[in-house]
């Protein structure tokens, strides 16, 4: 009888270290080298976009393990953009520290990539690959609803196994 228990015991233990090892392997991620490129548009009203985007990610080979396109709208001080649309010094650098914030949360829930953003029209659109659709969706929904945001956003989370949505973005145009 002890050793039926004992070996239950062990069984029961080798499955709680086998999931764990397992969400361990749902984290583990490669990175694509960086290839930096930069982004600049200017639209037919006058005002401006520009970005960076890593164009390592252009021949990634793992795209089809992060199927979801997050895109995320934040909304900037408009007190604080040039006229043409574009952040002034303190608001770019708050907006990239709320994107790394952001980034660093997304992560401690599903793995993420972070392809880039762009700066337009008194916004900052970033771009991210996510895997874990639904946990990233729960947790948007919640902050997106916290009362006194530093900057307020909204979110698409769409399907894009083949990484469409930033196509464009990783040529050298």
């Amino acid at each position: 009888m002890k050793n039926k228990i004992l070996i239950l015991t062990m069984g029961i233990l080798s499955l709680f270290w086998n999931c764990k090892d397992s969400k361990k392997e749902d984290f583990k991620v490669n990175y694509p080298e960086e290839n930096l490129g930069v982004i600049k548009a200017k639209y037919s009203d006058g005002s401006l976009a520009i970005g960076a985007f890593n164009r390592g990610y252009k021949d990634y080979k793992e795209k089809s393990n992060y199927p979801w396109s997050l895109k995320i709208n934040m909304e900037l001080n408009s007190e604080k953009c040039n006229p043409n649309g574009l952040p002034l010094d303190d608001e770019s650098e708050l907006a990239n520290k709320l994107e790394n914030e952001l980034v660093e949360n997304l992560s401690k829930i599903s793995p993420v990539h972070n392809v880039g953003h762009l700066f337009n029209s008194n916004h900052l659109d970033i771009y991210l690959y996510v895997r874990n659709k639904n946990k990233i969706d729960e947790w948007l929904k919640r902050e997106i609803k916290k009362e006194n945001l530093i900057r307020s956003f909204s979110y698409e989370l769409t399907k894009d196994k083949n990484w469409e949505t930033t196509g464009n973005f990783m040529n050298d145009k």
